[in-house]
């Protein structure tokens, strides 16, 4: 039974459905759509098509799509017919149109590169349908949600990887003309067909240039053990099967995908592994015709026994009583518990409220329960009087092999007293000292960091934008910590809003919102409409990380004003305009805040 969809009567629902059905019965793929458009409330009288600068217009579905769509916009001449390919989020990638005055319609109605046209903003239409529904889809004229659109005729068929078969995006035919459903369909699946199989012959040549390359680093001088792999295909040499086996090979696979997948990195990653061992992965990458094949790492294994087994891979032991199981999460408590089983010094980087004092004092209590745990704080001042004691402490400290000292928030250590660590550090015999654990916020430190390679390990606790899978398990969690008696809920809408916003203050800050909900005099269902301003950021951009730094900033200087724009402008040094336009294009709407 559907509910009831919200600022909507049943007697309105009807009569859309009625709109449809245009005196017959409404397919049902067809009514399903308008429903799941009604739930998302999308306006039928009002067109919404979010737009996004940052296309990736170099990834295997565009590469194979462009020529197969020049080949058929050149046999549709001067047709008022229009081929697009999307994303698997109903982004428009590319459009060809041949008919000048088609151009001009579709432009008027935002269908165009850029524009989002999923059913979420849009309704029913044939990218956002057939994306949704998994099916290939026709929707002709009045079966369009928005009224904006039912001058068109579309048919789409999602496209998937040959291999994997998963959903890589969708191709679209759109015209004005009242032809046969049927046939628009038939030339759709056509040309969804050739991309899938341009994708495969694509696939083939990237695992040729990325096998030439592993023969490469294979047969050098001093090959040592070597990885290679992309999405589809895992090569490694008899040196590193024979060296790497079990938990430790698993987790060396998922941090190489990783690293694989990150297409603008190239350097050095180190990684610890459930032995107690560390490797250092020197990655480069196999780039071929101009597109990235994968990656070859070279692994080197160094590091000294552990005190007790290690958990497997890619998961954290049970009893550490830590809320998440996204896999950045559960890499970073992997890796730190590592890391602390096998006695190395460790650098926890993460945002402020990422949760970072938290692991740690989680990974202490299941596994060095017995030994003291000291915490020591950046000193008050960079006068002597407060530095010296405070190098005294730090030296006290680790001569206790026993202990884990850990050194908070060193990134609020002038350059000067960070040089200074590092030399009184770094002569220090490891094997007679404590362990050693620093956490640091990574954006407030210099690339020339003087305590980078202090530390044996660095673990990045990623933050929460990152882990949007982790925050029905936080909620729920957090509802139970603040209601014990377990009467509280989330409703479905309240929950998407809270998975989608930015959470610049991380785990802390929806800590502090739910609490404050779970707080209130009545009502058990936390509702959308209960959610403080803080959550309502509306942004459907895809941003650079510096910009969601910027966005970040600004929101929390608006939530510190209440919401007065020319003094948070003031605040960060900018005019109210830059401000104001800055707003618009991050989605932060000032009444929301007020």
């Amino acid at each position: 039974m559907h509910r009831r969809p919200p600022g909507s009567s049943l007697t309105a629902v009807r009569d859309l459905y009625r709109e449809v059905a245009r005196g017959a019965t409404a397919r049902p793929l067809v009514a399903a759509s308008w429903q799941r458009s009604i739930e998302h409330d999308v306006k039928p009288g009002r067109l919404e098509a979010p737009y996004t600068e940052n296309l990736n217009l170099d990834s295997p579905l565009t590469r194979a799509a462009l020529p197969v769509l020049n080949a058929l916009h050149e046999q549709l001449a001067d047709d008022p017919v229009s081929t697009m390919i999307t994303d698997r989020n109903g982004v428009v990638l590319t459009r060809r149109v041949s008919h000048d005055g088609l151009t001009t319609r579709l432009n008027s109605v935002q269908l165009a590169p850029g524009h989002v046209f999923s059913e979420r903003y849009v309704g029913t239409n044939g990218i956002g349908t057939a994306l949704a529904s998994g099916h290939s889809v026709t929707i002709a004229g009045a079966e369009h949600y928005a009224e904006a659109l039912r001058a068109f005729h579309c048919a789409a068929v999602p496209i998937l990887h040959p291999i994997r078969r998963t959903l890589l995006g969708a191709f679209n035919l759109t015209t004005t003309r009242q032809e046969s459903g049927g046939m628009l369909m038939a030339l759709a699946r056509s040309v969804a067909g050739q991309i899938e199989a341009e994708i495969a012959a694509l696939a083939s040549r990237r695992e040729r240039a990325l096998f030439q390359d592993y023969m490469e680093a294979c047969s050098s001088v001093r090959p040592g053990a070597v990885l290679a792999l992309n999405r589809d295909v895992v090569m490694m040499n008899e040196q590193l099967s024979a060296a790497v086996t079990g938990p430790d090979l698993y987790t060396l696979l998922d941090c190489a995908r990783e690293v694989a997948d990150d297409l603008r990195f190239e350097g050095t990653r180190t990684l610890a592994l459930p032995s107690g061992r560390v490797a250092e992965l020197r990655v480069s990458r196999s780039r071929r015709e101009e597109s990235d094949a994968g990656a070859v790492f070279r692994v080197r294994l160094a590091g000294r026994p552990q005190r007790e087994p290690a958990p497997a891979a890619g998961g954290t032991r049970p009893g550490l009583g830590l809320v998440g199981t996204s896999e950045p999460w559960r890499r970073s408590v992997g890796d730190a518990e590592a890391a602390l089983l096998s006695g190395a010094w460790l650098h926890l980087a993460g945002e402020a409220g990422v949760g970072k004092g938290t692991l740690v004092k989680a990974l202490h209590r299941r596994h060095a329960a017995g030994a003291p745990l000291a915490t020591l704080e950046p000193p008050p001042s960079e006068a002597p009087s407060a530095v010296e004691p405070w190098l005294r402490d730090l030296g006290d400290l680790l001569d206790r092999p026993s202990d884990v000292i850990v050194l908070r928030d060193v990134h609020l250590l002038s350059d000067r007293l960070r040089r200074r660590l590092r030399d009184a550090l770094a002569s220090r015999d490891r094997s007679a000292t404590g362990q050693l654990i620093m956490t640091s916020q990574p954006s407030m430190v210099a690339p020339d960091d003087p305590l980078e390679d202090l530390c044996d390990v660095s673990v990045e606790v990623p933050p929460l934008r990152r882990r949007p899978g982790d925050i029905e398990q936080l909620v729920r969690f957090f509802l139970l910590k603040y209601r014990p008696s377990g009467e509280s809920s989330c409703s479905s809408e309240a929950l998407a809003t809270l998975q989608g916003c930015p959470w610049p203050g991380n785990v802390r800050q929806l800590e502090s919102v739910i609490r404050d909900l779970a707080r209130r005099p009545s009502g058990r269902i936390i509702r959308a409409e209960h959610l403080p301003p803080e959550c309502r950021v509306s942004s459907h951009k895809a941003l650079t990380a510096i910009e969601a730094l910027e966005r970040d900033a600004i929101l929390r200087g608006l939530l510190n004003r209440n919401s007065n724009v020319q003094r948070t402008a003031q605040d960060l040094g900018i005019s109210r305009a830059t401000i104001y336009r800055k707003m618009r294009r991050y989605g932060i709407v000032p009444s929301s805040l007020a």
